[in-house]
């Protein structure tokens, strides 16, 4: 059970109830139940019968008899002592009293000294109460009073201020005590809410990363423990596991390909190049032929700079400078469609591989004139911002859909709209792959008139 996380949640709510209810117990029993019968003792005095009781059983009948009729004197009630139910002392009347007896209102109002006192009657018209208590098995006390009148209103000026300071002092115990059991209660679910909020925190951190940076090799971090969620992120990391060698195999495979047939293309744009000499018609199968060793070419280069087995020679290239160059190269190209490219370029210089940055910039270049409609301007920026130099191309074309900007960067991915273009699907692939090999990142964006593309490199 403890080795179960929410086992161990159980036994923290287990435990913390036991503390609470034992809290209670004391709380009651030696506090809040000696302040009561105080309280109470107060309000309503104990009754002078259970004191004759103990006089009768101390000093015996005749000073019983004596204290009695010197007590009517002052408090003017009649008492009666029964010997084997006759009256022996006392003015109590008692011809109907036997009557009485069985219609009695009250019994066993109150037990002191395991002597049971009985009211008799009450007759609340003339204020009068008769109660018994039994002296021994042959005698017992009658006594005729007056109603005693408990309301606080009866009771003196100084009794009532300390009745009142005692319930005060008493609500003020139990509110304070009340208060405590739900701090208690707070701090441990609060403890308990953190702990699994964490769990899952750790777990969503790893696989926002993995989802945000694709890189499968993250691995959820555990305690190695035998709970549920280190169950959970064991689980989860065999199945990231499993993905990536899945993700590897397939771009393997992929390599694989690519290399295999690249050098017998190869051989066969040779052979095509020498009979377009003589059969000019030749001239589309070498174009054909060409795309393909292009794709393949690409196809390896991008494993390269993923994998990071690429050379990169890595040296101070102006910005500027590199820009200009591929806007020359690509300015003919806009031409043919009425497309004017604007430079929007601050004097910048990075810290990368001048022949990937050209290749990046230009891919970029030659899709915006690619997709952007005719006689559409295409704008070439280059700015530094917080440590990195942005490098952005924006055209006035329909952009691609949100729920596709993370797809297009991926091998092979065309949007339908693109498939009776020429390419093949890797030109996205290359400049995301050129920016992580420099730490940057690459940048999709659908503006309000057209699409945004931006380069990240560190400054």
């Amino acid at each position: 059970m403890l080795n179960s996380y929410i086992g161990r949640l159980v036994l923290i709510y287990a435990c913390t109830l036991i503390l609470l209810i034992s809290a209670v117990y004391i709380y009651y029993d030696d506090w809040l139940e000696p302040q009561v019968s105080h309280l109470e003792s107060m309000v309503i005095p104990e009754c002078e019968l259970c004191s004759f009781k103990t006089q009768y059983q101390k000093q015996g009948l005749a000073e019983l008899i004596k204290s009695l009729n010197i007590r009517k004197e002052k408090r003017g009630f009649k008492y009666a002592v029964l010997i084997l139910g006759k009256v022996n002392a006392g003015d109590l009347q008692w011809e109907n009293k036997n009557a009485m007896e069985q219609k009695s209102l009250v019994s066993n109002v109150t037990a002191s000294k395991k002597s049971q006192i009985k009211t008799i009657s009450q007759d609340f018209l003339s204020g009068v109460s008769i109660s018994s208590i039994e002296l021994d098995e042959s005698h017992s006390l009658y006594i005729e009073e007056y109603i005693r009148l408990t309301s606080i209103s009866h009771i003196s000026d100084k009794k009532q201020k300390v009745i009142q300071e005692k319930i005060r002092g008493i609500t003020t115990q139990m509110a304070w005590f009340g208060v405590s059991l739900i701090f208690l209660g707070f701090v441990a679910t609060t403890i308990i809410a953190w702990k699994i909020h964490f769990k899952l925190k750790n777990i969503n951190k790893t696989a926002d990363y993995i989802i945000q940076h694709q890189d499968l090799t993250q691995r959820i971090s555990h305690s190695g423990g035998n709970n549920e969620f280190d169950h959970l992120a064991i689980n989860l990391n065999k199945m990231l596991a499993k993905i990536e060698s899945k993700v590897e195999d397939i771009k393997q495979i992929s390599n694989n390909i690519a290399h295999d047939l690249r050098t017998p293309l190869t051989s066969l744009h040779n052979k095509l190049e020498q009979l377009e000499l003589d059969n000019p018609q030749v001239s589309n199968l070498t174009d054909q032929v060409n795309l393909i060793l292009n794709t393949f070419n690409a196809l390896l280069r991008i494993s390269h700079l993923e994998s990071g087995n690429a050379n990169i020679c890595i040296q101070e290239v102006n910005l500027t400078s590199l820009t200009t160059d591929v806007i020359d190269l690509y300015q003919p190209l806009a031409e043919e469609k009425g497309q004017l490219i604007s430079m929007a370029l601050e004097s910048l210089s990075v810290k990368a591989d001048i022949n990937l940055l050209f290749q990046a910039i230009a891919n970029l270049v030659e899709n915006a004139i690619k997709y952007a409609p005719e006689n559409s301007t295409i704008v070439v920026g280059s700015v530094e911002q917080e440590g990195h130099v942005v490098i952005s191309i924006k055209d006035e074309g329909l952009g691609v859909p949100d729920d596709q900007l993370s797809k297009v960067v991926e091998r092979f991915v065309r949007l339908d709209e693109t498939r009776n273009t020429s390419g093949n699907g890797l030109g996205l692939s290359m400049v995301k792959a050129i920016s992580e090999a420099h730490q940057g990142r690459l940048i999709l964006e659908n503006l309000n008139v057209g699409f945004s593309v931006s380069i990240l490199v560190p400054s």
